[in-house]
């Protein structure tokens, strides 16, 4: 999606495991699942994904630079071209939350959408880092909530 974010500094922040953004920070695995009802036009719309890293150092520093960025795009707006480039979603990006020592989020909504929102949230542990967004017009801590049981899952590993 790089290529449809008007602010790629904020492409972490807006879209889940994207290569540019797990590019040179070491990773040796990740699987990735998006959940949504058929058809386009959804009520709700989950990603979620999961990071291995070789050792925990790497997955923690990877958080801290993720959530160092996230914070410089919460109170700004971000802009995202459909992938043919005729429509521009405008994304109003919130502060980033922090959930204990590891797991950040950050809610954003989509300009003129009756409310169409995401919760995003990213946890460490172990080597491991969990990335979620969820989407609904009510969206409450649904990411976190996503976040919190697939590490509660890592850590019995």
């Amino acid at each position: 999606h790089s290529d449809v974010v008007s602010d790629a500094d904020c492409l972490g922040a807006i879209y889940g495991a994207e290569t540019p953004v797990y590019a040179s920070s070491g990773w040796t695995a990740v699987r990735d699942q998006v959940i949504r009802e058929p058809g386009s036009d959804n009520d709700h719309w989950v990603e979620q994904a999961v990071v291995l890293y070789p050792a925990g150092d790497k997955a923690k520093k990877f958080f801290e630079s993720s959530r160092d960025q996230w914070q410089k795009c919460a109170n700004s707006d971000v802009a995202v071209d459909d992938p043919d480039h005729i429509e521009r979603y405008i994304w109003s990006f919130q502060k980033v939350q922090k959930a204990g020592d590891s797991i950040i989020t950050q809610n954003s909504e989509q300009e003129d959408s009756n409310g169409w929102a995401c919760q995003h949230a990213l946890g460490v542990v172990s080597n491991v880092v969990v990335e979620s967004i969820a989407c609904s017009y009510n969206v409450g801590d649904e990411g976190e909530q996503i976040v919190s049981k697939i590490m509660e899952n890592a850590a019995k590993q």
